[in-house]
């Protein structure tokens, strides 16, 4: 069987030829599709790198002509002293004014307090008394908790006291929200800004 097998490819010397060369050709026409098909590959991804590259450009120069593009304000949060103080009205329309010129959503919290109590609260001294026990530092508390639960980018406060509401509201400013106190002073890790008046926090605010 070996030597008849032999003899055939002796008679035929061609078939080896003939198979040896469409060996060949399959292994070219494989490298020509290949060369085809990476081109295309290759352009598509030096397309995405071109257009991610300028895409970042595009964002680099909005950054530049105009730095506050990225911290636009769209939630407010104002905190007053008590239910009954008689500049409440007035210091809520100078707020809802700002909200209206940056098209943005305002939200106030009153604490439920008089004027009177809120007014005794700042005259008490830090580290006498127990915060939850005195309303009108817990309820400011409780409303700066609920500005951040609300997402809010700046709080306005007119604080109760000057260093009672120190950890809520460091702990709101860790997490990207200004705050801007006005009225009564509070502790530098509690504010990025201080002023006396509603009119002049709107202005640091806008």
């Amino acid at each position: 069987m070996w030597k008849n097998k032999k003899r055939e490819q002796t008679e035929h010397p061609e078939c080896g030829t003939r198979c040896s060369i469409r060996m060949q050709e399959m292994l070219l026409a494989c490298a020509l599709l290949g060369i085809l098909l990476c081109g295309p590959l290759r352009g598509c991804g030096q397309e995405k790198v071109a257009e991610s590259e300028a895409s970042e450009n595009k964002f680099e120069a909005i950054e530049q002509e105009n730095p506050d593009a990225g911290e636009q304000i769209s939630r407010i949060g104002l905190i007053l002293t008590s239910r009954d103080d008689p500049e409440n009205e007035s210091v809520e329309a100078v707020f809802q004014e700002l909200a209206d010129r940056l098209g943005a959503e305002l939200s106030v919290q009153t604490p439920d307090v008089s004027a009177t109590e809120a007014a005794e609260t700042r005259e008490l001294a830090y580290h006498t008394f127990v915060l939850c026990d005195v309303n009108p530092i817990e309820y400011q508390m409780l409303a700066v908790n609920e500005l951040v639960a609300e997402n809010v980018d700046v709080i306005a406060i007119h604080a109760n006291h000057e260093e009672a509401l120190e950890s809520v509201l460091s702990a709101a400013r860790g997490v990207g929200i200004r705050v801007i106190a006005f009225g009564q002073e509070v502790t530098e890790e509690s504010r990025d800004g201080y002023v006396k008046t509603a009119e002049q926090a709107a202005l640091e605010i806008e």
